[in-house]
């Protein structure tokens, strides 16, 4: 009878337990933030093959670990952006527990096309101005160029265009979360720790006024 109770209240104190943790573990996501401002984007695993820096401070989905590198997607399919897949540098980011409030940077240029000059007496229209998507800044030497997607094509154009405000979160925003992830499994453990103690004391007492109708003498 004790075996019986005492493997009862092991196999509910680890069901609890067990329960508790899962439940923390289900709101985990991958994230990295860029911690340089030389956080290069590459379509594969070679320095040769970068593409740009992913903007400071901004983020990127975390796919898959491999090693020294994380394979990772940036930006998503989302109004003039469209999601880009390659490799990343680990040491070039910082790892998040939780997604962040801000993820990918979304900053609009303007693309000018020229058409040429025109001698003829009719007008013609000398420059086009469209909307591209920035992704990043790429430096060849001293030249600074952007990487952008304009028109269903990806490619670069004259300037920089690192005049973007910083994602850093707020002190509070940086600190909360591990305060409440520690608060949920604190709560757990406890909560899984009281069942215990009230489930052995419910079994305990069964098993002792059981034993005083069998023993009424004792």
């Amino acid at each position: 009878m004790k075996r019986l109770i005492i493997l009862l209240i092991t196999m509910f104190c680890v069901l609890s337990s067990s329960g508790t943790y899962y439940a923390a573990d289900a709101d985990t996501y991958r994230y990295a933030r860029a911690n340089v401002r030389s956080a290069y984007f590459f379509t594969d695993k070679d320095i040769s093959t970068s593409l740009f820096a992913v903007p400071y401070t901004y983020c990127i989905e975390i796919l898959r670990d491999e090693g020294e590198w994380y394979y990772a997607r940036y930006g998503e399919d989302s109004g003039i952006y469209r999601a880009l897949y390659g490799y990343c540098r680990k040491s070039d980011f910082e790892a998040l527990e939780e997604k962040p409030e801000v993820t990918y940077l979304y900053k609009a240029v303007t693309v000018t096309y020229t058409t040429g000059d025109d001698n003829g007496s009719l007008p013609v229209l000398n420059e086009i101005n469209v909307e591209a998507a920035f992704y990043g800044t790429y430096y060849s030497g001293a030249t600074a160029y952007s990487y952008v997607y304009c028109q269903g094509s990806f490619g670069y154009i004259l300037g920089a265009n690192d005049d973007y405000p910083l994602n850093l979160p707020d002190d509070d925003d940086e600190e909360q979360p591990p305060e409440q992830n520690g608060d949920e499994v604190n709560v757990g453990l406890i909560s899984a720790l009281i069942i215990c103690s009230l489930a052995a004391a419910a079994i305990a007492m069964l098993y002792f006024t059981t034993r005083r109708k069998v023993n009424p003498d004792t």
